[in-house]
């Protein structure tokens, strides 16, 4: 058992893994994707990761093993949040930089606040609008700087499109999944939807053909995968999961800020990864309304 100061301290420590080593995931499917296909490789990070989660938890003496009603339910859920959502977004790093696939994840809320308001006519605050079209202005102008990009290069467009989707999948799985109360473990059920996330990503992945066979992996792809399970998906999980339970969940979201930061700087010192002032300026300035957006509004939410 921790004192209430050990547990906090312990919590600031979580919550800093977690700012960190989550923003240098962008990286690590960045390299990854360079080296075998974006979808098999989703596929074999959530599965191995769902599995790990799973096994923990029966070594554990948890019960593991929903019934029929809930398993359906975690099956919809990981299609959405890591079928979808993961999935896309390691198909976008391959045609758009790191730091802005994981800039683009984080307009999460700003779906939200309109979904919020068009189907079930929840008021919008007048700051919460300013910081909607600051955000929007923000985005507008990062993506000025690549407006060469988007004329020459329509795998750059398709990347904006894929990282655009994964943020309609995440943010529609989420809400879908806060509406519906279930009695499972929710940290059992987050691996049985990595798992089924990642089975799903197996079967799109043969059907378009993104697959190549298990030992034409190389070395360094195998890295990545093996890299973005422990770090990622395990030590990052189960650092969150402390610090919720140890911090607001108020402090805890600033991970969500800290993130792009750290993808922006690796992926410009580590992948040579084009960066200019006036992207600097757009992130600033996308950043800023996300974070007014997040703390006006209770109910947003947002992407690992």
């Amino acid at each position: 058992m921790f004192s209430n100061s050990t547990a906090t301290q312990k919590g600031y420590w979580a919550l800093a893994a977690i700012s960190f080593f989550w923003g240098t995931t962008w990286i690590a499917s960045k390299w990854g994707v360079q080296l075998m296909p974006p979808l098999q490789l989703s596929a074999i990070r959530q599965s191995i990761a769902g599995l790990c989660l799973l096994l923990f938890f029966f070594i554990r003496n948890k019960a593991i093993v929903p019934n029929t009603k809930e398993l359906l339910f975690h099956a919809l859920c990981g299609f959405l949040l890591f079928t979808l959502s993961n999935g896309l977004t390691t198909w976008a790093v391959l045609y758009v930089p790191s730091f802005l696939g994981a800039l683009i994840s984080c307009l999460s809320p700003f779906l939200w606040i309109c979904i919020q308001f068009l189907i079930y006519g929840e008021r919008v605050k007048p700051i919460v609008l300013l910081g909607l079209t600051l955000g929007f202005a923000g985005m507008v102008l990062l993506m000025s700087a690549y407006q060469s990009d988007f004329q020459s290069n329509s795998n750059f467009i398709v990347g904006v499109l894929l990282c655009l989707g994964a943020v309609f999948s995440w943010t529609g799985g989420t809400l879908w999944a806060m509406n519906s109360k279930r009695n499972t473990d929710p940290f059992v059920g987050a691996g049985w939807q990595m798992l089924f996330g990642g089975l799903f990503l197996f079967v799109w992945s043969a059907l378009s053909r993104q697959h190549i066979p298990i030992t034409s992996i190389p070395l360094g792809a195998w890295a990545s995968i093996m890299y973005l399970v422990v770090v990622g998906s395990l030590f990052c999980f189960i650092c969150y999961l402390f610090a919720l339970k140890t911090l607001p969940m108020s402090l805890v979201s600033i991970y969500v800020y800290i993130n792009p930061l750290v993808a922006i700087a690796i992926g410009v010192f580590v992948l040579n990864e084009r960066f200019s002032f006036t992207m600097l300026l757009g992130s600033i300035i996308t950043l800023t309304g996300v974070y007014m957006v997040k703390h006006f509004t209770k109910t947003a939410t947002f992407t690992e």
